[in-house]
């Protein structure tokens, strides 16, 4: 599994750009804001849900950071089929699959 999705990252004053991206090993937020960017495995990850009908993806990592993040185009579906490639992958790491070799 890879994915990767184009996302504004909500500030509480503000938003930045950036991209999520995932593989079997880690989750990455990949933008310009040095303050914001997190790569961490798919197992430190806390909270991972999607809100369709708000548009809003939320990440809470094991080490406190909390992330909303939405499409930049407004576009639920592509959160959503994030979300949702993700979630698989995670449960096959909780089944005990081994992750692919990078």
């Amino acid at each position: 599994m890879e994915a990767e999705v184009e996302v504004v990252h909500r500030h509480r004053l503000g938003s930045c750009r950036g991209a999520l991206a995932a593989t079997p090993q880690r989750l990455e937020y990949r933008t310009d804001n040095a303050n914001d960017r997190f790569a961490v495995p798919l197992g430190d990850l806390v909270a991972f849900d999607v809100d369709y009908l708000n548009k809003r993806l939320t990440i809470e990592l094991r080490e406190g950071r909390r992330y909303e993040f939405t499409d930049p185009e407004g576009n639920a579906d592509r959160l959503f089929v994030f979300h949702r490639d993700v979630e698989r992958a995670r449960e096959r790491l909780d089944r005990g699959d081994p992750p692919a070799n990078p």
